[in-house]
């Protein structure tokens, strides 16, 4: 007889890697269409670049989504002569854009609520794999900063821009103080301090 999976633990095909968490494609399809009208194809392709192909929603996703939006008044679909007779093209309504204006508030409440759950995530992790998360957030943080710098979004200015530099800044020189303290307390040197005796034992030769 064949020996059955658990129940609680999830098969490798029951996991979706290119998936995102749930209610994320409705929002970012609302955001999407407020800056420019696109059909579904549009959607599923710049989702896919913006990602580097790491989330990549189906048609079987995105298809019914956008009629289910459409019905309920936030999108407004129209036929387009541009791509063919039966193409289907989606424009924001101002319900629709009132949606976003909602769900933009409540992702300001996203980080509070991470530092709230963190610990009992971190408690499902192997060590190894906390190391990964580590290093996986730190690059998460440089290159979020580097978007940040790139942006051209509407109402991030100039000030705005060196704040975040500024802020960043102090942030890693009061983690570079916090991390030399712990290498101290485990026994190691600090990076500033190897840099140092390195220094020294040049100039001693």
């Amino acid at each position: 007889m064949a020996r059955q999976p658990r129940a609680d633990v999830p098969r490798t095909e029951e996991l979706h890697p290119h998936s995102a968490p749930r209610g994320l494609l409705e929002v970012y399809s609302l955001l999407s269409m407020a800056r420019k009208p696109m059909r579904g194809y549009d959607l599923i392709k710049e989702i896919e670049m913006k990602t580097d192909g790491t989330w990549r929603p189906g048609p079987g996703a995105v298809y019914p989504l956008l009629g289910k939006l459409a019905k309920k008044g936030d999108l407004l679909p129209t036929k387009s002569g541009e791509f063919g007779p039966s193409q289907v093209v989606y424009r924001i309504t101002p319900q629709g854009l009132r949606r976003i204006s909602v769900a933009k508030k409540v992702m300001r409440s996203y980080p509070t609520r991470w530092k709230m759950m963190s610990s009992l995530f971190l408690e499902l992790l192997e060590p190894d794999d906390l190391v990964k998360l580590l290093l996986s957030l730190s690059e998460f943080q440089a290159e979020t900063l580097r978007t940040l710098l790139d942006s051209d979004r509407k109402g991030l200015s100039q000030e705005d821009k060196l704040f975040a530099l500024r802020q960043h800044r102090l942030n890693l020189e009061r983690e570079l103080a916090r991390t030399d303290a712990s290498i101290r307390v485990h026994g190691g040197r600090s990076a500033l301090g190897s840099n140092a005796a390195r220094t020294s034992r040049r100039g001693r030769a």
